[in-house]
């Protein structure tokens, strides 16, 4: 590979999307890193990433990866303008969970464009243990390769279509929204009978329920402790309303969907939008006549 495919761009550095690019850099990658909070690049600056005055710092690599909050955000620094300025071959690899209508809009702008959600927590991407999920042409996903295998444990491709990874990404998050909620019932009616929540998630996960979800959230939840957030309530928030989007443009009737609107709605507004989105137990709790443990 020639020095100038080592070159890739990195946008967009919460938690996740620094871990991402860590992960680029460990894989011997020359990564260019751009935030709108430059104080955010920092430590990858210190591991060697080079730190980029613009986006257009990061876009003129030519393969330039993004982890940015939502599609808005996604259109504010992916402009047409730097789009037709990037140089030819350009791929955009976006990371975001975005609505398959954004997958499709991304890439009628031009250049080459993956979607590339993934499943994970940013010390699952530090672990090597991360989902990516990605979908887009042949061409795009062959060339970025390499590149996704450096940043996790396995690669799910789902085709040709931009939009297949959204959706399949908009489901998994769906699934985790529906497990939070049953660990807030199953725990606070457990805790309402006098029982021991966190022996409760020990048992579950060494039987029924091994895994991160059901440990970590049932952990959270358990003990009352959502900061500091791996994801926040109004992440959630925006991730459940594009389930519940998506299921109506598809003719898909979620019947928990409103339930779980209610409450997600309720804990961005009385709880803390930016506490970890397994805070919203403490909707079921109040409701239920208790509050934090």
């Amino acid at each position: 590979m020639s020095a100038t495919s080592r070159r890739v761009g990195f946008i967009g550095l919460g938690k996740m999307g620094s871990a991402i690019a860590g992960r680029l850099l460990d894989a011997g990658y020359d990564v260019t890193v751009w935030s709108r909070s430059p104080g955010k690049a920092d430590d990858l600056v210190a591991r060697g990433a080079t730190l980029g005055d613009a986006p257009e710092d990061a876009i003129a690599t030519g393969t330039v990866f993004s982890m940015l909050s939502n599609e808005e955000a996604v259109r504010q620094v992916f402009t047409a303008e730097r789009i037709r300025a990037a140089p030819e071959g350009f791929v955009h690899v976006n990371h975001a969970t975005i609505s398959p209508e954004a997958a499709r809009e991304f890439a009628a702008n031009g250049g080459g464009y993956l979607s590339a959600p993934v499943v994970g927590r940013p010390e699952a991407v530090v672990a090597g243990k991360l989902a990516v999920l990605v979908s887009g042409g042949a061409d795009v996903r062959a060339a970025t390769a390499p590149m996704l295998a450096a940043i996790g444990r396995r690669v799910w491709d789902f085709g040709d279509a931009v939009d297949a990874a959204p959706t399949a990404k908009i489901s998994v998050n769906y699934l985790i929204i529906h497990a939070l909620q049953a660990l807030s019932e199953s725990i606070t009616l457990l805790q309402h009978a006098g029982l021991d929540a966190g022996r409760f998630v020990e048992m579950i996960n060494d039987s029924v329920f091994p895994g991160p979800v059901y440990r970590g959230y049932g952990d959270a939840i358990a003990t009352g402790s959502y900061t500091p957030p791996g994801f926040t309530t109004t992440l959630g928030l925006k991730d459940l309303n594009l389930a519940l989007g998506a299921a109506t443009k598809l003719g898909v009737e979620l019947p928990t969907g409103p339930v779980l609107h209610d409450v997600f709605a309720t804990a961005v507004e009385q709880i803390g939008a930016d506490l970890d989105w397994a805070s919203i137990a403490e909707v079921t709790r109040r409701r239920s006549g208790g509050g934090l443990p």
